[in-house]
């Protein structure tokens, strides 16, 4: 019994640590901006393959991904990235123009989240499955609001994030495998189902276990 306490002690110390490195993986492969979106494709891969599954080893893993997802990833973040400079340029000059009151203010900050909302759920499915950079866009899309409560649920946990980040800005490297690792508690689900269906083998079969 004590074996076995101890055991499931130093599993969960190593998974904390694993949770940890993941997080800083990413947040240095960040660094240039540009390649925000690898990173964040790769961050999701290692946390379900090697934190939620066990399997393989973690920087391996993340790094295998980036690699491998890096081109559909980068254009995936560039088009983001376009998407919400133009929307916040609009919400800052509406804001002028109005002085931030009346609807158009509102309105603007609205449209400013979308993209946010289906952030999760497309550098997620990037690293499960293949598709045009058109066709992922579209098929997250429709996951987003197939199943709109679980990207609110998300959306809320990523603006608790922030605010936590704001507060404790020290913390703040300890914190996106953390945040990847309770958003893949969401989308996980989702794409079992899919994978299900499809029935495709793959070296990635674990991915239904």
């Amino acid at each position: 019994m004590k074996e076995t306490k101890k055991s499931k002690l130093i599993t969960a110390i190593n998974a904390v640590i694993d949770i940890i490195a993941a997080g800083l993986l990413w947040l240095v492969c960040s660094l240039p901006i540009l390649t925000l979106g690898a990173a964040s494709t790769a961050l999701y891969y290692a946390v379900v393959k090697c934190i939620r599954h066990e399997r393989g080893a973690l920087g391996k893993s993340f790094f295998s991904a980036f690699r491998r997802e890096f081109k559909i990833s980068t254009l995936l973040w560039l088009i983001f990235l376009g998407v919400l400079l133009v929307l916040g340029a609009d919400a800052w000059a509406i804001g002028l123009m109005t002085q931030g009151s009346g609807m158009f203010p509102a309105l603007s900050r609205i449209l400013l989240l979308l993209p946010l909302m289906l952030f999760p759920w497309v550098f997620a499915f990037v690293s499960r499955f293949s598709n045009t950079v058109g066709g992922t866009l579209r098929y997250c899309a429709y996951l987003a609001l197939r199943h709109i409560g679980l990207t609110l649920a998300m959306a809320a946990e990523l603006a608790g994030f922030a605010l936590i980040v704001y507060l404790m800005p020290q913390i703040a490297p300890l914190l996106p495998g953390i945040v990847c690792l309770l958003l893949s508690l969401h989308i996980e689900p989702v794409f079992k189902a899919i994978t299900a269906e499809m029935d495709v083998q793959n070296e990635d079969d674990w991915y239904n276990e």
